[in-house]
């Protein structure tokens, strides 16, 4: 999901998961196409990265997998002219090596719920295609 959002909403995103980016770990992330994307630790963190035009990461919920790899469900968070783009996706961090962030469909029910407060928040979100 790509969604187009207002500064009003990115501030709603960014207070609704700040307890989510407290936690997480110290870690270097790439996309799948080996853009650096940053992984703030609280709101004013993550403005001041996004204000420089850098990529973050804003998790919403963790999952572990069996083999102990560790997955943060989320939306990475890109500037834009016309706003903030917000993609749904997902954070893989495995023992040291540097972590992974990419797209994934909005399958858990806390970033569906986190999606869902956007739309309302402001009707005017616009899908990019």
């Amino acid at each position: 999901m790509h969604t187009i959002i207002s500064t009003e909403q990115l501030r709603t995103l960014l207070n609704d998961t700040r307890q989510a980016m407290g936690e997480q770990p110290w870690i270097q992330a790439t996309d799948d196409h080996a853009q650096a994307v940053n992984i703030p630790h609280g709101k004013m963190e993550a403005l001041q990265r996004l204000d420089k035009n850098e990529w973050v990461f804003v998790p919403v919920v963790r999952t572990k997998k069996k083999n102990g790899k560790l997955i943060e469900h989320g939306f990475e968070v890109h500037r834009r002219e016309t706003g903030w783009e917000v993609v749904t996706a997902a954070l893989e961090i495995e023992g040291d090596q540097t972590a992974k962030v990419h797209a994934e469909a909005a399958r858990n029910h806390a970033v569906q719920q986190e999606l869902e407060k956007l739309r309302l928040r402001a009707g005017h979100a616009r899908p990019v295609h």
